[in-house]
């Protein structure tokens, strides 16, 4: 692949502020999320186990490896940040995985709980797979799903081939597993998902191999990389403008659809 293609993705995130400093999270919401996480809130969670006994200065230092954000939890105000190349890195080393579980034809669930930002990023991952030989799936399409609180039903709505939590006429931003693990009572399960929150995390609990678009404050992504569980992870603000996003998913589509990586 071009070197260049490379520099143009690296510098645009950056100058986007999907990747460089983090414009959408303050620092000290992001520690405090840490804390939540530790609690055992879902919105933090994302649906995986095995949390327990960490400390927060464990869970910032994991995370602090994957997207170069400051490790010191005492300072609260001082600028978040993650390294575009730490971001430039993840694109290329998911954007190969997917290239490969493609040619093989396999099976792919893309998702996204942060519709606002990432829908069209993965609808335009799910044309590239689909070009490059893979299967998209949209499991449970059209059916009313126990999802919520108090026997509540929604649905996963596919936009593009993107699964978006719905409810009714609208696509709702959610951090929560609750939706992934309502897909994954059906089989069969997709043979790799590409996805973030609890989409993401649900699937990592489960086994199957992830590609993660990982936030700031997305912490549960970080600790199961740390766990050495199969996991890929992209750091970048989820949440810009969709169009913003440019940069990333031509990368995305360059490399899956047969380029190497330089």
């Amino acid at each position: 692949m071009s070197t260049s293609l490379v520099e143009h993705a690296r510098g645009a995130l950056e100058r986007a502020g999907i990747a460089g400093i983090h414009r959408s999270h303050q620092r000290r919401g992001s520690i405090q999320k840490i804390d939540r996480l530790l609690e055992g809130d879902p919105d933090a969670t994302f649906g995986l186990t095995g949390l327990e006994g960490l400390t927060t200065q464990q869970v910032l230092s994991h995370m602090a490896e994957l997207t170069g954000c400051p490790d010191d939890i005492s300072d609260l105000d001082c600028d978040d940040w993650i390294d575009p190349e730490l971001t430039v890195g993840g694109i290329v080393a998911a954007a190969e995985r997917l290239r490969d579980f493609a040619r093989q034809g396999a099976t792919a669930l893309v998702a996204t709980g942060h519709p606002t930002g990432m829908l069209e990023h993965n609808m335009r991952i799910v044309d590239y797979y689909a070009a490059a030989g893979g299967k998209i799936l949209r499991l449970r399409e059209d059916e009313r799903l126990p999802i919520g609180s108090k026997g509540r039903t929604r649905e996963v709505r596919y936009n593009g081939g993107v699964g978006c939590l719905a409810d009714w006429g609208q696509l709702l931003h959610t951090h929560k597993s609750d939706a992934m693990e309502a897909l994954l009572e059906a089989e069969p399960w997709p043979d790799v998902v590409f996805a973030d929150h609890g989409f993401a995390g649900a699937a990592i609990e489960r086994g199957i191999p992830t590609m993660a678009v990982m936030d700031i404050n997305d912490h549960a992504l970080a600790v199961a990389r740390a766990q050495d569980r199969d996991v890929t992870i992209v750091p970048m603000d989820d949440n810009r403008l969709p169009h913003l996003y440019e940069p990333s998913w031509s990368l995305f589509g360059a490399i899956i659809a047969g380029s190497s990586h330089a």
